[in-house]
């Protein structure tokens, strides 16, 4: 679905950052300028790009938007919260005083999701969701992966790997957040139909690796037995299994979602599993599409969901994923 270049429509190229790494920009634009104010012309309408992690995914994502902006012609201003739901907000009103003719939205939680899409509706800049499903206001489009489908799946996995029986340990994402809900939904209905399977711990590491470290260390003290575990996340399941390897029991299988190159070697070396994998790389690209089609007024096509494909990834087809690329350069 790629948008063809207008002459008319063409923008100062800003090139993708150099390295992802340093693609983190806290209150500074692509530009580079101080203060988070780009150099661009004041009739020049830049993409803002409001982000609320840094992690693999959101990296892969960021170099599509950056590499499919720089192709289109278009400036993007990316600010990223890190996980601070204010800090959000905040960035969202300071791409609307800047005047942005659109904004990429990836919500961190329903209350920095709610207040930071009223920021924007009410300036009329239209909005493309991103990864996590707005909690409220006006986007043009969801951008993600069905997380529903995706849990249910990977549970399936670990039911197999346990022939159906056996006491499994779950480690959630941020509460109430849609992704969660919906990975806990997809679970659900997996161990509904595999009844087998005792869900004996339920601890929240809110996305986060280090979290899920300490958290996951203390659900092996309590239950010797475990025989599974269930991450929402790729960062949450590399922290458990770095829990598991130092409490000696990382035979334990664990299954996840996400597709993280870093997971893919924790998957080679047998610490992990299975990964549900997503497109970040590719959704970032179609949301850059899609935000210059709706600031330009020619979007009227564009559907409310776009649905990226998941795949289930083990050892078995571990080269394969690989070279598919799904997270960029990363991959």
């Amino acid at each position: 679905m790629k948008i063809q270049q207008n002459p008319q429509m063409r923008r100062r190229v800003v090139p993708a950052a150099a390295a992802i790494a340093t693609a983190v920009l806290v209150l500074s634009g692509c530009s580079g300028t101080p203060g988070g104010q780009s150099s661009r012309d004041s009739d020049d309408k830049a993409i803002g790009v409001s982000m609320s992690f840094v992690n693999q995914f959101y990296a892969a994502a960021q170099q599509g938007m950056e590499e499919e902006a720089a192709e289109q012609g278009y400036e993007l201003v990316i600010l990223n919260a890190q996980g601070n739901s204010s800090t959000q907000v905040n960035h969202v009103q300071n791409l609307v005083s800047q005047g942005v003719g659109s904004l990429i939205f990836i919500q961190l939680d329903a209350a920095s999701g709610g207040a930071s899409i009223s920021q924007a509706n009410a300036a009329g800049i239209p909005v493309v969701a991103v990864d996590q499903v707005p909690a409220g206001g006006n986007y043009v489009t969801y951008i993600g992966s069905d997380s529903v489908a995706m849990a249910r799946q990977a549970c399936d996995h670990l039911a197999e790997l346990l022939d159906g029986e056996g006491d499994i340990a779950i480690v959630e994402g941020i509460p109430a957040s849609s992704t969660q809900m919906q990975r806990t939904e997809g679970c659900d209905t997996s161990l509904h139909e595999n009844p087998g399977l005792d869900v004996v711990s339920t601890t929240s590491a809110d996305w986060d690796q280090n979290k899920a470290v300490s958290v996951f260390a203390n659900v092996l003290t309590a239950n010797e037995d475990l025989q599974g575990v269930f991450a929402q996340s790729d960062d949450m399941a590399l922290g458990a299994a770095s829990a598991a390897e130092s409490a000696g029991r990382e035979n334990i299988p664990i299954v996840t979602i996400d597709g993280f190159p870093a997971v893919y070697d924790a998957i080679e070396k047998g610490h992990i599993s299975a990964t549900m994998s997503q497109q970040p790389y590719t959704m970032g690209q179609i949301a850059v599409q899609d935000a210059i089609a709706a600031m330009e007024g020619t979007g009227e096509d564009i559907p409310k969901e776009q649905i990226q494909e998941s795949v289930l990834v083990t050892n078995e087809n571990l080269e394969e994923a690989r070279a598919q690329r799904y997270y960029g350069t990363q991959g």
